[in-house]
């Protein structure tokens, strides 16, 4: 869970909102810890959980545990909508762990231009149609209004006569304020620095800061005549308070303003993407010359790490082919090869659908890595039939009996590395299920498979030029056999000759 206040809120005030937010967290039953990591991002313990905030005081996260993955789809929402009626000032996104690559968010559109108010109110519009959408809990624009700040105009001729430099007075509010370092405490095998400030009520205001005394060069003098070396800083200058600028997002040099949507949780990014692009084409929203969309968030990340798995697809499956080619000694056979691969990448889909696991960046490594150990069955059928001469002839009987003879073999095989993986399926979570199951289930699959489709495949690819060359084989072997000539029948042809 991520808290995020107004830009400058107080680290102190955070905290009061995750205490807050703590308590009513603890209201559900099925909670079972709470951990909290205040002023920056929580340790990334998960592969895409993404470490983006430091030194930020408005920010704040949770890590959550429940008792049960039952537990945690049931209180997601809830907690959501507790979260959001309870603490208004604050943005809150509940998320379970969730498979995909590491994004800020699982649905954006990119505003791209130049002009920074064009790119904000661009950007205001799309948001607004963004949360029309049920499907989105909540979106937010990366360009909004500055955070307030503070601004000291000092009157260089007041401070002159003060004895004060602008640069003195700078360094002195600095030192009050942020803090000067005066030593250090070691804790284990980490030195913290010690600071030394004004308290907290004299930071705490404009009247307060108002009130802060600097030091003049005759200040020591001053103070040994008994005089109060002290000058409040309201007699050199005047606070006033204005918002700042918003920073400059930019995207391959370009000014971007992101629209960030969160979807729930059992509602898939790419669908939700095109609900919203949909409801933008019905808006009528023009953008002016010089300006464009773009597609970031989940699907922007799975094309991109997908782009990356299947760089190499095409190596892969040269060195594949060619391995197979060279272990049959014919095309025909590795065509087999080739199709079992394919039927057994969509066998391990068909596994993932029916589990229910999500076909996220896990899966795609699974039914990978399921390539090159399921069409092991397939080899091993293969070569038995090429040495069986019956077989290669396209004799039923032989081709059946060759099968048989080999599936106690492909069956040990299948089952033991089922059953390795099988651990891993019954662990549970969202990380190492959809990996295994993706290639236990199309090994599984993918034996039937060659029982069944690998046997009529041979049969159909076997020439008959094959077969008659083997028949002639025969014919001529009988030919060539010696005959043997008994003693009656020697007395005939003796006879018929004389």
């Amino acid at each position: 869970m991520q808290i995020k206040l107004p830009d400058g809120a107080a680290i102190a005030q955070t905290g009061r909102v995750a205490q807050r937010a703590e308590e009513i967290i603890r209201m559900h039953r099925d909670i079972r810890n709470v951990y909290w990591v205040i002023g920056e991002s929580a340790p990334a313990f998960y592969y895409n959980m993404l470490a983006d905030q430091d030194s930020e005081s408005s920010f704040a996260e949770a890590l959550i545990t429940t008792k049960s993955a039952q537990a945690t789809e049931e209180v997601l929402a809830e907690l959501q909508r507790d979260l959001d009626r309870a603490l208004p000032q604050a943005r809150i996104i509940v998320r379970g762990l969730v498979q995909g690559p590491p994004v800020t968010a699982p649905v954006e559109i990119r505003i791209i231009g130049q002009n920074l108010e064009v790119l904000k109110e661009i950007g205001d519009e799309v948001r607004a149609i963004m949360v029309q959408e049920p499907d989105i809990i909540q979106a937010r624009t990366q360009l909004t209004g500055g955070a307030p700040k503070l601004l000291l105009d000092i009157s260089e001729e007041k401070a002159r006569l003060a004895g004060l430099e602008l640069g003195s007075v700078a360094r002195q509010l600095e030192a009050s304020l942020e803090g000067a370092v005066g030593g250090s405490l070691i804790e284990a095998s980490e030195e913290l620095p010690v600071r030394l400030r004004v308290g907290t009520q004299a930071r705490g205001s404009v009247d307060a800061l108002r009130g802060i005394d600097v030091l003049g060069a005759d200040a020591l003098r001053r103070a040994a005549d008994g005089d109060y070396p002290g000058i409040p800083l309201a007699a050199i200058g005047a606070v006033r308070l204005q918002p700042a600028e918003s920073p400059i997002f930019r995207l391959e040099s370009e000014r971007v303003n992101t629209v960030q949507g969160y979807v729930h949780r059992n509602v898939l990014p790419e669908e939700a993407l095109k609900k919203i692009q949909a409801k933008i084409a019905e808006s009528g929203l023009m953008l002016p010359p010089g300006y464009r969309f773009d597609i970031g968030g989940d699907a922007d990340a799975r094309n991109e790490v997908l782009t990356n798995l299947l760089s190499v697809a095409g190596l892969i499956a040269a060195l594949t082919l060619a391995t197979i080619v060279l272990t049959f000694n014919s095309f025909r056979f590795a065509l087999i090869g080739a199709l079992v691969v394919i039927l057994s990448v969509g066998l391990s889909a068909l596994a993932l659908a029916v589990f229910g696991y999500p076909f996220g960046i896990m899966a795609v490594i699974g039914l990978i890595g399921s390539i090159g150990v399921s069409i092991n069955a397939a080899i091993i059928i293969i070569t038995a039939l090429q040495k069986e001469t019956r077989a290669r002839a396209g004799d039923r009987d032989a081709i059946r009996d060759v099968v048989m003879a080999q599936g106690r073999h492909i069956v040990s095989t299948t089952v033991t590395t089922f059953g390795g993986f099988l651990p891993l399926i019954l662990a549970g979570g969202g990380f190492w299920p959809p990996f295994a199951m993706a290639i236990a289930g199309g090994v599984l699959l993918s034996t039937i498979v060659s029982f069944y489709f690998v046997p009529p495949a041979f049969m159909l690819l076997v020439s008959r030029r094959e077969a008659k060359a083997i028949d002639a084989g025969v014919l001529v072997a009988k030919r060539q056999a010696p005959t043997i000539i008994g003693a009656d029948s020697r007395e005939r042809i003796m006879a018929a000759a004389a």
